[in-house]
């Protein structure tokens, strides 16, 4: 069995793993990372049979369309990835038009690619010509999954995964395999407690309220703005939505059996104000106690409308929840107290503070996910700090750190 990165070996992005085995040639995901500009993966090999999506997210999915040039490529994912990467793959074209680059992908590709995708229901199997693929929850976000190959050995993808339940979805789904490919973000890093981080997020948007001003809440439309929402429910904050988060809170709201609590989720979005129009943009600025907006990393979106109008303010705050990526707005708020807006630089006077919503494992909970899987051979990809995870893991097991292009071999027993 040959493996081989595409891209997301080493770094957190534009994911891509082959698999050949047994004469099937197999892809898990295809993504791209949405930086300034885009970064992209190689290019996936035209021999193709099925590749599998975990998720929607445009690092996992976001190259998914260039697959419908191929000549038999099918791919598979849950009903709930398929809606929500339609969404971000054709915003990403979007974008990629508004910021002048060259897109990787056009409305066609999108379109053709629909017809090649199965949707497979959560906990189900993919079988197609002798290939035999199991869905395990990832946790992570709705419709999240991990993949488990039953090939030569079996061989479980992780995708992103999050052990612990969250208020949207349960954790990821304990799952024996020969194989591990796990992703490895949080490696040597812990995340605080989720309760306690929360709390101290809403204490902090009392505290901007109460002195007058606004919170600003940069997040990604798939996962974190909901999580932020839930978060708020029964805070009695003036809350108010800006952004394609609202297009996914409808899918999601579709798909309720991939939800951890429907009807808490209902009651959480039945309490928020929708922007839908500039009219209701102003109003939010006069009337919200709490904006929460697309993009998580303020490299676009409407949350650069909010902060040009509220960075001058002392009183209001722009409380970061999400992975700012090296090269971000978001990462140059953290490192530099500045933004780029128009290619002209501000400094916010705003009080800026950054909580974690991961919804991503942490180092311990990857360890324990690791031990619990009985894998005899472990990949670590998906992180640039493998390392202190695999300095983590028994000398016995054997841990590969595979870099992007470099084929390497799974010996059969």
């Amino acid at each position: 069995m040959e493996l081989r990165f595409l891209g997301g070996a080493s770094e957190i992005g534009s994911l891509g793993l082959v698999v050949r085995d047994q004469g099937r040639t197999l892809l898990f995901d295809y993504g791209m990372t949405p930086t300034d500009p885009p970064t992209y993966p190689r290019p996936a090999p035209v021999n193709i049979d099925v590749a599998f999506l975990s998720h929607a997210h445009l690092d996992h999915s976001g190259m998914t369309p260039v697959l419908s040039r191929l000549p038999r490529a099918r791919l598979v994912a849950t009903p709930v990835t398929i809606a929500v990467a339609d969404l971000l793959t054709r915003d990403a074209l979007k974008i990629a038009r508004l910021e002048g680059y060259l897109p990787a992908y056009t409305p066609q590709d999108i379109h053709s690619v629909s017809a090649r995708f199965t949707a497979v229901d959560r906990h189900a199997t993919f079988r197609h010509k002798g290939i035999e693929v199991e869905l395990h929850s990832a946790g992570h976000i709705p419709g999240a999954s991990m993949m488990l190959y039953k090939g030569s050995k079996d061989v479980l993808f992780t995708g992103d995964l999050q052990t612990l339940p969250t208020h949207l979805v349960g954790g990821a789904e304990h799952a024996e395999c020969d194989v591990l490919v796990i992703e490895s973000t949080y490696a040597g890093k812990e995340h605080p407690d989720r309760k306690e981080t929360e709390r101290r997020f809403r204490d902090k948007v009392a505290e901007t309220v109460e002195r007058g001003g606004k919170v600003i809440v940069p997040a990604f439309a798939v996962g974190r703005a909901q999580e932020v929402l839930m978060s708020l429910a029964s805070s009695g904050f003036e809350t108010y939505l800006d952004g394609m988060a609202r297009k996914v809170n409808s899918i999601y709201l579709s798909a309720p059996e991939y939800l951890a609590d429907a009807r808490r989720f209902r009651r959480a979005l039945e309490g928020v104000n929708v922007v839908e129009t500039p009219g209701d943009r102003k109003r939010a600025l006069r009337e919200a106690d709490v904006i929460v907006t697309t993009g998580g990393m303020l490299d676009g979106g409407p949350v650069l409308y909010y902060v040009g109008e509220l960075y001058r303010d002392a009183n209001s705050s722009i409380f970061l929840t999400g992975y700012q990526v090296e090269g971000s707005n978001g990462r140059q708020l953290m490192d530099e107290g500045t933004l780029t807006i128009d290619e002209t630089t501000i400094h916010p006077v705003c009080e800026i503070e950054k909580f974690d919503f991961s919804a991503h494992a942490g180092h311990s909970d990857l360890v324990r996910f690791i031990e619990e899987s009985r894998a005899e051979t472990v990949v670590l990809m998906h992180g640039d700090h493998r390392e202190a995870l695999k300095e983590a893991l028994p000398s016995s097991l054997e841990v590969l750190l595979p870099e992007n292009g470099k084929p390497f071999t799974i010996e059969d027993a």
